[in-house]
């Protein structure tokens, strides 16, 4: 028996060129797995992502459905025109291999393979927010909600899960504790696990299992530039609290607010960190060995699966 848990599997990655979704392909490749790889710089940065993933030649006749190498798709989630194209079409073995000459950073979904039958399919294409309600354009929301929430559903509708197969929606720990200045972003995250739970009901039938990942904060291009983002955010949060009646509970972290950013910053990761009981964020591969674990699980199904390092119970 191979001690690869993914072995002979097919597993595609939406948004696979960010942190959580670039480790997770990695952990997917290094466990045994033939990797999809989609994304909006999916094909543009595919030689930077290969040397991160390993390829296993398989010990015997592979299945006709399953690419015979990793491959990169680009795919605009925003998109969901592109996203029917491109996991309702068909496709045949070893299409769009790793060493595909397509480069074209203009190149239409319909140029590239499409996904074709998965054992697994991971959503965690998202996009964040630092902003209060007031000031969020009805753009910015719509377009929070339809990246996070819209086109996980989407992916899932048109996806060719094969039957014993899994789901793994990456929703975030605001889904369930919320977060200032981030209505919409805990809003789509929210809605991404009640999705979940929905959706495991009616693959049920088909043996498909369907889980969601709670990340906490993660060390990587967001968290840094989550505190350092605010100098219109920290104002407007005062403006909109000041004329609260006394005592107003919130004045005090209005006060950390109005510092200079690089004061914020530090402050607001102490505050953070003093409040995680592990005291420290995730590691991007802590997240992709949890995705690891839902995969590779039969009997994980509905699971909402907290890796916060204990924040949730803070």
């Amino acid at each position: 028996m191979s001690s690869l848990r993914l072995a002979g599997k097919h597993c595609a990655v939406v948004g696979a060129t960010g942190i959580l979704g670039r480790h997770i392909a990695k952990a997917f490749a290094s466990n045994g797995a033939v990797v999809s790889l989609l994304g909006r710089t999916a094909v543009a940065s595919r030689h930077e992502l290969e040397r991160d993933l390993v390829t296993y030649t398989p010990s015997s006749s592979p299945d006709a459905e399953i690419p015979t190498a990793h491959r990169f798709i680009r795919l605009d989630v925003a998109d969901p025109a592109a996203i029917r194209t491109v996991f309702a079409g068909n496709t045949g073995r070893g299409s769009a291999p790793a060493s595909m000459a397509e480069s074209d950073a203009a190149a239409k979904p319909t140029d590239l393979a499409s996904v074709g039958s998965l054992d697994v399919l991971v959503n965690c294409a998202g996009i964040s927010q630092t902003t209060l309600l007031r000031r969020t354009s009805d753009p910015e929301l719509a377009s929070i909600l339809d990246t996070n929430l819209l086109a996980t559903m989407l992916v899932c509708k048109y996806a060719k899960v094969r039957p014993g197969g899994c789901i793994i929606n990456i929703a975030s720990l605001m889904a369930t504790k919320g977060g200032l200045g981030a209505t919409a972003y805990a809003a789509s995250k929210a809605g991404v696990v009640g999705f979940t739970r929905a959706l495991c009901r009616e693959m049920s039938a088909r043996s498909i299992r369907v889980n969601a990942l709670l990340p906490g904060w993660v060390q990587s291009p967001m968290w840094d530039r989550e505190y350092t983002s605010r100098d219109d955010f920290a104002p407007s949060f005062r403006r909109h609290h000041e004329h609260l009646p006394t005592p107003n509970p919130l004045l005090p972290f209005a006060d950390i607010l109005s510092r200079h950013p690089s004061e914020l910053k530090a402050e607001l990761k102490e505050a953070h960190l003093r409040d995680t009981p592990l005291h420290r964020v995730a590691d991007p591969a802590e997240v992709a060995d949890a995705a690891i674990f839902l995969a590779a699980n039969g009997f994980a199904n509905n699971c909402v699966l907290n890796l916060d390092g204990g924040l949730s119970a803070a």
